[in-house]
């Protein structure tokens, strides 16, 4: 049989072959530790849980609106404004989707067609790009660095951007990177798309990990202005360690919302009803919890920092959100292995997996084949056990 010729621009998800290559290891009795997941290790706090099980028991089981049950729209605004200042209208601007992924595909595919171009700073989350091609957009990479700490500069975008640019893409806290961006620099990043026609998707899902004293500012809050041409992005996978229970969500100007409400009808249809009765005690219950999160996490990142940098052709910055480690690899480049020498991050990924038994994902999947991801949301002692191994599996190398 054939298949439908979009089919050859959709590469599978580098994150998830990784997670299943792992998974294949493990079947087969090998102790693979996991780098490559992007979720949390700790469980969804029981207050969430019991308001999924109450839920189960109340008999809110049935189809719901596409968009989600008013009550999660509603709580999802009160959030919103609470925690970045910004106001919107819980029966227009608001569309719970199944995930955070699911609202990415349905925002681009209600917005670019062919002849629009996506202006997307690289390194950043693998979805982006493939989804975007799909959609039959240009895809305009803006290739960011260590010097600038992985953000696109206001040069950068201001040659990035023409008139055929409908959407810029913006994540803070990023994956894979963990750079975030301040204030002032979100307010150049403004005075450059606001001339424009562009739009801007703020992927905003982990605006609650930061370290260092870091602020999370949404682009959306500088101005009305501002609010008007950003589509922002945030789910409940990272914060509350929810990544099962397929639960995002999107807030914007009204006939984009409707648009991707009516793309979702032909597809999903709503979220799972009794995880949404669930977000809205994630939103509204006690948020003490994170605390204890990010400073296990901090935890962890200032291990595998330190000791990346202390292994011979590895190089790391500090991350300043999210849980990722993205280091520089292209050190190990020529280096032999007992299966010849290594070429790219792609070979780098297969070695550690093979030699070190740990799981990373090549940076050639987020833009960028001179860095792999590691993420620390995994414990402290396999973060320990796994920098051990991989120190050990470099130094093997001719």
């Amino acid at each position: 049989m054939r298949l439908a010729t979009r089919m050859s621009k959709l590469p599978p998800s580098p994150t998830l072959a990784m997670n299943a290559k792992a998974a294949e290891l493990r079947a087969q009795g090998k102790d693979v530790i996991s780098f490559a997941a992007g979720e949390p290790d700790f469980d969804t706090p029981g207050h969430i849980k019991e308001a999924a099980v109450q839920a189960l028991k109340d008999g809110k089981t049935k189809y719901t609106e596409v968009r989600g049950i008013l009550p999660l729209r509603e709580a999802v605004c009160d959030w919103v404004a609470e925690h970045k200042g910004l106001r919107y209208e819980p029966k227009k601007q608001v569309v719970v989707s199944v995930g955070g992924k699911q609202a990415v595909f349905n925002l681009l595919h209600v917005l670019l067609e062919e002849g629009d171009e996506i202006v997307i700073p690289a390194p950043i989350w693998v979805a982006y790009e493939p989804v975007a091609v799909l959609a039959g957009a240009k895809v305009v990479l803006v290739q960011t660095s260590e010097a600038s700490g992985f953000k696109f500069t206001p040069e950068q975008l201001r040659e990035a951007i023409t008139p055929r640019t409908k959407l810029v893409v913006l994540n803070s806290p990023c994956n894979p990177t963990g750079c975030v961006y301040s204030r002032r620099e979100l307010e150049r990043i403004a005075e450059i798309v606001l001339p424009s026609n562009a739009m801007v998707l703020s992927d905003e899902i982990y605006g609650k990990i930061l370290y260092d004293g870091e602020e999370h500012v949404s682009i959306a809050s500088l101005s009305a202005e501002m609010k008007e041409r950003t589509i922002l992005l945030d789910g409940f996978s990272k914060t509350y360690a929810m990544t099962g229970w397929r639960l995002g969500y999107t807030l914007g100007p009204a006939p984009i919302v409707e648009a991707m409400d009516t793309l979702q009808s032909q597809s999903t249809s709503n979220a799972v009803t009794f995880a949404q009765w669930a977000g809205i005690a994630a939103l509204r219950g006690p948020h003490d919890f994170l605390k204890g999160w990010v400073a296990e996490y901090d935890r962890r990142r200032r291990a595998v920092v330190e000791g990346l940098n202390g292994v011979e052709g590895l190089s790391a910055l500090m991350p300043k959100g999210a849980f990722y480690v993205f280091p520089r690899v292209s050190g190990l480049f020529g280096r032999k292995g007992p299966d010849g020498r290594i070429k790219d991050s792609n070979d780098v990924g297969l070695y550690l997996l093979e030699h070190a038994q740990c799981a990373c994902v090549p940076g050639v999947g987020f833009g960028d084949g001179a860095f792999i991801r590691l993420s620390y949301a995994t414990s402290f002692e396999n973060v320990r056990k796994g920098i051990e191994r991989i120190r050990a599996a470099v130094g093997q190398l001719g």
